[in-house]
């Protein structure tokens, strides 16, 4: 049965893209019909075009889907290739540069064509930004960090931010030569912005 298939493959509320969709030798007709009777019983729920889940029963009815699971999906990992990452505010605060939280996050990926859009997913709006150079599981940490360095200016690294991004480029692997590589992608401010801030000489 396609459920069983749906159940056993993505589990319970957990998105279901009908591009991953691959079961036995059955069309792509024939699975969009039987997914629209699977959501006509209630076993699935349809949760926008071409995305569906299977929900948890709770006694306050059927779970909703975390639109954050649809973004991580979406854009930022697809079977387990990194193809995306968040920037701008959103990066600094992860990377506990910034203690400021955006109601807007914004991401860098390899599956959005425009300079800059903005997209909601569910109820959450999100920026998106084409990426620079194809995103991919060793190099998305050098990405983000020259992204970071490009977004901010070298004052904006005092002592501690100095011992903080220290620490992450130190856990992430950035090396000298990952950054000489990919520099050339980036506008001059984000070098200029390593250099003059000192950020440079924690790049082993």
């Amino acid at each position: 049965m396609l459920f069983d298939y749906l159940l056993e493959s993505f589990g319970k509320n957990e998105p279901i893209f009908t591009s991953d969709i691959s079961y036995e030798n059955y069309s792509d007709i024939w699975i969009k019909k039987e997914l629209a009777k699977l959501c006509e019983c209630g076993q699935i729920i349809r949760y926008d075009r071409g995305i569906y889940y299977i929900p948890v029963k709770t006694p306050f009815g059927n779970s909703i889907l975390n639109p954050s699971r649809i973004i991580e999906r979406k854009y930022l990992s697809e079977k387990g290739n990194r193809i995306g990452f968040y920037t701008g505010i959103t990066a600094l605060q992860q990377a506990g540069l910034s203690t400021q939280m955006s109601n807007i996050p914004e991401i860098q990926t390899n599956n959005e064509n425009s300079k800059l859009r903005r997209v909601k997913v569910g109820n959450q709006e999100v920026i998106l930004r084409k990426s620079r150079v194809k995103i991919d599981n060793d190099n998305i940490f050098v990405l983000q960090f020259l992204e970071m360095m490009n977004i901010t200016p070298s004052e904006y690294f005092d002592d501690e931010r100095k011992a903080v991004i220290r620490n992450w480029i130190e856990k992430c692997n950035i090396s000298q030569d990952l950054v000489t590589k990919y520099a050339p992608y980036f506008p001059d401010k984000a070098m200029r912005s390593l250099i003059e801030s000192g950020v440079i000489f924690y790049v082993a």
